[in-house]
């Protein structure tokens, strides 16, 4: 009896987190089956109307329904004072407070950070320090050691990255990943081997857009980093 297509997709998805259309082509290709693109999508989005795969960003895939719902309320009131005064200045907000549960360590200090165009950061420091928060703007890693103490609260502000995703100016677990990734070091906040754990739990426990994420990386010149944890934590492989 023959096996329909749509079951040797499932079948290929069942033992995968996440995986590429590439890799699903490859897989196919090893099994002596010759399926237009057209065909395959056709496929992949009858199984991906059934919820048993998912869409993971451009041609990425997932078997993970849940994604990550990030909300803060101390992120909202400091987005609605920032908006209040600067209705019109375009900036993201992430706290390490929003994935602390995927920290392996306790943590007792929480930073947060604002991502706007250079120009408005200035104004966005001034203007917090007004507020009465602990405000740094753009530290470098020798301030950091010379003459900069942060504390429980203390807010960075960054020029902000072209292609970074926010909603409601809550920026996106793929910004927070990647964003993360390069501050670890900049401000000494974990080493190595727990940012590995952090992003192995997030992206093995919730949805993420490995196109996102990988696009994002490549902005901030960590692609090359990015595409190994992936390889790593994931099922998915590039060509």
């Amino acid at each position: 009896m023959k096996t329909e297509p749509s079951d040797i997709i499932k079948k290929f998805a069942s033992t995968k987190d996440y995986f590429s259309l590439d890799q699903l082509r490859e897989h196919l290709n090893s099994l002596m089956l010759d399926y237009s693109d057209i065909a395959i999508k056709k496929y992949l989005k009858n199984i991906s109307d059934q919820k048993i795969i998912f869409s993971a960003g451009r041609g990425y895939y997932s078997t993970i329904p849940k994604v990550l719902e990030l909300s803060d309320e101390n992120l909202q009131s400091l987005i609605e004072v920032i908006i209040q005064k600067y209705p019109f200045v375009k900036f993201s907000v992430w706290s390490t407070k929003t994935i602390s549960f995927a920290f392996h360590h306790l943590q007792n200090r929480f930073y947060t950070f604002i991502l706007a165009e250079k120009d408005a950061l200035i104004f966005l420091r001034d203007f917090l320090v007004e507020k009465k928060y602990d405000v740094y703007l753009n530290p470098s890693p020798d301030e950091l050691d010379k003459n900069v103490l942060l504390k429980d609260g203390s807010i960075i502000l960054r020029p902000s990255v072209t292609r970074s995703k926010a909603i409601s100016n809550i920026a996106s677990i793929e910004q927070i990943l990647i964003d993360f990734y390069v501050e670890k070091d900049r401000l000494k906040l974990i080493d190595e081997s727990e940012y590995k754990r952090v992003f192995s739990y997030i992206i093995s426990n919730f949805r993420i857009s490995i196109s996102s994420l990988l696009t994002y990386a490549e902005r901030r010149k960590i692609h090359a980093e990015m595409k190994l944890f992936i390889e790593k934590y994931t099922n998915a492989t590039f060509g």
